[in-house]
């Protein structure tokens, strides 16, 4: 008999952590809800080890409050260590900002990095007798699926993945796992397929290009670890138009780069962004938008970093252009502003001049991917988690599958 704790992520996006309670106990991922800042529910049960799939809040941005319960070891791969500590450090400084508590301090956070315990691919980490192995997941550079074999139990947890092979990271791959009894997944986009990547990536290209030729300026929003891929993009389509990244993206970049093994083409990202200026101050930010260009900048879902300050300047500018290059969070900034034309953020409240687009770079599987790692992994029973349509979705596997696949809630625990 296993235990499953469903502790975040489930018939939502975001505080993903699923809690395995065998002969050891184990957690993968344990993250907080990056529009309200929500952290996923707390285990019943001692973690003996966390597992982190990626470096992103929703998936680890609640690890220091499970760690001064527990005192557990954290396995991860190398970059998903360097982001965590640039994100739990900006996650600890915007909630200053903005007076919302956090369950944790830069304290606490010292104390979470000294647990990391560096993993690479396809290498089992063994617990007596369950392992657990760290698969390429796609998703961001380090990401990871981790299969767990717990006696002649082999359960898959995807985080989020992606199959299909990006400029930036190469797909997952999953032809080698046979007999799988579990697979707990993501389910992001069940409802709908991206377009052909080069072709949403030379479309983004274009409107960035038409609006700086207007003589505005082109907005990029962008989730720290994403940032990359939209330098990709704009260097693959041979951008001649000045490039400015600015926020978290800068150090997340690096990150990148100083982890090449996890890249697809390490080269032809420091040749883009060799391309790149590093904004640095405030002075700056207010001096680079007098002349047409493009601004990468962080944060991706609006609801905090040097793009706000941004939006500020350009608002009312019909020259310019807001670029959305990837999900929006239910009740994030960017959701409500795409969904009304409002921008919405804290005392913060104006219609929308700025002419808005949007366009799918996405790190995560479409909907054939899905259906394509079902039908790979031939799973006994699927658990959906991390979407708007979980229910959907699992009774569409079963009727298509027929296998056992269900959805459940926040807090419910199944044994299997």
């Amino acid at each position: 008999m296993i235990e499953i704790q469903c502790l975040g992520g489930f018939r939502e996006v975001g505080s993903n952590a699923v809690f395995i309670k065998g002969k050891k106990n184990y957690m993968f991922d344990f993250g907080l809800d990056v529009s309200s800042g929500r952290p996923a529910l707390m285990p019943k049960g001692k973690t003996d080890a966390l597992f982190i799939t990626h470096g992103h809040l929703d998936h680890l941005g609640s690890a220091p409050t499970l760690v001064k319960r527990d005192h557990c070891a954290i396995y991860a791969t190398k970059p998903v260590k360097e982001y965590s500590e640039l994100l739990l450090n900006d996650a600890v400084k915007i909630a200053r900002i903005k007076g919302v508590h956090r369950d944790y301090n830069k304290i606490d956070i010292r104390r979470t990095l000294a647990q990391y315990k560096n993993i690479v691919y396809n290498k089992p980490i063994r617990f007596g007798t369950d392992s657990i192995t760290a698969i390429n997941a796609g998703h961001a550079p380090g990401s990871c699926c981790f299969l767990l074999k717990s006696g002649k139990k082999k359960i898959l947890y995807t985080g989020d993945l992606k199959m299909e092979t990006t400029p930036l990271v190469d797909g997952a791959d999953f032809s080698s796992i046979k007999n799988l009894d579990i697979a707990i997944m993501e389910t992001t986009y069940s409802s709908r397929d991206h377009p052909p990547r080069a072709t949403a990536e030379k479309d983004m290209f274009k409107r960035a290009n038409q609006t700086i030729q207007k003589g505005g300026i082109a907005l990029i929003p962008s989730f720290a670890n994403r940032a990359a891929d939209i330098l990709l993009a704009l260097y693959k389509n041979k951008a001649n138009f000045p490039i400015y990244l600015d926020g978290m993206a800068k150090a997340a970049t690096e990150i990148a780069l100083n982890n090449p093994k996890f890249l697809r083409n390490s080269i032809m990202l420091k040749k883009a962004l060799s391309k790149v200026h590093i904004i640095r101050n405030w002075k700056e930010r207010a001096h680079i938008t007098n002349a047409p260009c493009a601004i990468v900048t962080t944060g991706g879902s609006l609801d905090g970093g040097p793009v706000v300050g941004y939006i500020k300047q350009l608002y009312m500018r019909t020259d310019c252009s807001l670029i959305f290059t990837g999900f929006q969070f239910p009740g994030s900034a960017g959701r409500y502003l795409l969904d009304t034309g409002r921008y919405v953020n804290e005392e913060i409240d104006f219609k929308m001049k700025m002419p808005i687009s949007q366009f799918d770079l996405s790190g995560h599987a479409g909907r054939s991917e899905l259906m394509n790692f079902v039908k790979t992994v031939r799973p006994k029973t699927v658990i959906a988690m991390h979407g708007e349509y979980c229910e959907k979705f699992a009774t569409e596997i079963r009727g298509r599958f027929g296998v056992e696949a269900i959805a459940p809630k926040n807090g419910e625990v199944l044994k299997l």
